[in-house]
């Protein structure tokens, strides 16, 4: 059976909202998020400059300006410690880039980061506005807001069949939901309708459905190196840990490994 790729991927949420030969599903999109109707959408290069022959690409997922304030959304399809950081760092880096207004700094416009983050604990809030400040909450810069939403805890609304939350989320639930439930929550509203149509479009085209593969390799080929760095890594400090002649009781509670594991590595070291 093929598999039906959901929103919940970037370049599919790339694809279908962030078309720029189609504003108006993005502008619609915002409007929704924003509880406000938007009424122009101006995409902005999403390629971050960069400083340094070390630095990598940096490509957001997007970048527009909405009326008179810059909005940058990213699609996180999982979380991870570092994932807050990179994603400062991306937001302030267009703020740096914004707000110089010839001989001054611009502080009226206003500048929203979005973050659509899956992997979060589904027991925090549905989502949560995040600003610079102090710990009295005296904001340290006025025009910058970031809001951070729990996608698995707000899909599972559908699951669960919370009426008044679906009705609520029920733009943000589209995105990462299987064709038929997809079908059912965009009934009667032209929008998701539109969405849906797309969605389903993009899956059916071969061409999407080979670099969605190549995608998907490339994540599994950087998770095994990832896996594989690690394990020399822990292996690495086991072996400097009986150097030191550490019980292998002591070694096994630092390193969560078992009583087996940790005797496998000796038994290399006196190989």
């Amino acid at each position: 059976m093929k598999k039906f790729y959901t929103a919940r991927y970037d370049r599919v949420f790339k694809t279908i909202l962030c078309d720029e030969d189609n504003k108006e599903l993005l502008t619609e999109f915002l409007s929704r998020i924003l509880k406000k109707k938007v009424e122009i959408v101006e995409f902005l290069q999403s390629e971050l400059q960069v400083n340094t022959t070390e630095e990598r690409n940096k490509t957001v997922d997007a970048l527009v300006k909405c009326d008179n304030d810059y909005i940058h959304i990213e699609l996180n399809s999982s979380t991870s410690k570092y994932l807050h950081t990179r994603n400062f760092i991306y937001f302030t880096s267009i703020y740096n880039k914004k707000t110089k207004r010839g001989e001054e700094y611009d502080t009226k416009t206003k500048f929203l980061h979005i973050d659509f983050t899956y992997g979060l604990n589904k027991k925090d809030s549905d989502y949560k506005t995040y600003y610079v400040m102090t710990k009295d909450c005296e904001k340290y810069v006025e025009n910058i807001e970031i809001i951070e939403y729990n996608m698995d805890k707000i899909t599972e609304y559908w699951y669960n069949s919370d009426k008044e939350k679906i009705s609520e989320y029920k733009h943000l639930i589209m995105l990462d939901l299987e064709k038929e439930d997809l079908r059912e929550i965009s009934k009667g509203d032209s929008f998701m309708q539109e969405f849906d149509k797309k969605l389903e479009d993009l899956n059916e085209k071969e061409t999407f459905q080979s670099a969605m593969t190549y995608e998907e390799d490339q994540k599994l080929i950087l998770n095994t190196e990832k896996r594989l760095s690690f394990e020399q890594g822990i292996e690495f400090v086991v072996k400097e840990m009986l150097k030191k002649d550490m019980s292998i009781d002591t070694i096994s509670e630092i390193t969560k490994l078992s009583i087996d594991e940790i005797n496998k590595i000796k038994d290399k070291i006196e190989l």
